[in-house]
């Protein structure tokens, strides 16, 4: 019996031993899954954290981008509205100094002045030389041209260059009637084939290389 009682002693001793070692077995086991869980929870997280940030990062390039390129738009954009409104203002500036030297050279006085300068200026020295003056079609006929002094209406354009004709010019310098309607005069060197304009077209285009530049600085002062 006494055999008996200490072979059941030693069992039941081997079975609280394998008992503690299982119960702290596990409880090491279970520490190792705890430590790797937090472990694994803490990388996911500063997994997370980075992940977090790159986007918040690649956010605030998109946006620096996306206003960096609103305002490009927004300065091409208003670089393009001046240039439009440039170039209208440089369009109704050209239109209003044409119709001012058009209304100019449509005035009698100023007319007969140019008339008396040009054919001043434009007599040839050379004898073979023929200088033909056309006056704008509507200020003179053909006809009127034709007539002598006398015949032509008192005070008319025509009676003011015939006068022109008989007293002070000189041969070589005619006149005749442009089909022209434009205002202004043009001169012909008949032997030499070429025509001088001093109508409104030309005469805007002259004016317009001197006043484009003061114009420009002008438009450009404020920038």
């Amino acid at each position: 019996m006494a055999e008996n009682s200490k072979q059941s002693s030693g069992v039941q001793e081997l079975i609280d031993k394998l008992h503690q070692e299982g119960v702290a077995a596990g409880e090491s086991h279970a520490e190792r899954l705890v430590g790797n869980a937090r472990k694994e929870a803490m990388t996911m997280l500063d997994n997370a954290k980075a992940d977090a940030a790159k986007i918040v990062a690649d956010a605030r390039k998109e946006r620096e981008k996306i206003i960096e390129n609103g305002n490009e738009a927004l300065r091409l954009a208003s670089r393009d509205v001046l240039l439009r409104v440039r170039e209208a203002c440089y369009e109704e500036f050209k239109n209003r100094l044409k119709r001012l030297v058009g209304f100019t050279l449509k005035d009698r006085k100023f007319l007969e002045e140019l008339i008396l300068e040009v054919s001043r200026k434009a007599r040839p020295e050379d004898t073979t030389k023929h200088v033909r003056v056309l006056l704008p079609a509507g200020v003179a006929t053909k006809e009127e041209l034709a007539r002598e002094v006398a015949n032509v209406q008192p005070g008319s354009m025509a009676a003011f260059v015939l006068g022109l004709t008989a007293d002070v010019m000189r041969d070589g310098l005619t006149f005749g009637v442009s089909d022209d309607p434009s205002p202004g005069i043009k001169l012909q060197i008949v032997e030499d084939d070429i025509q001088l304009e001093l109508t409104d077209e030309t005469l805007t285009t002259l004016l317009l290389q001197y006043l484009v530049p003061r114009f420009r600085a002008i438009m450009e002062k404020d920038e």
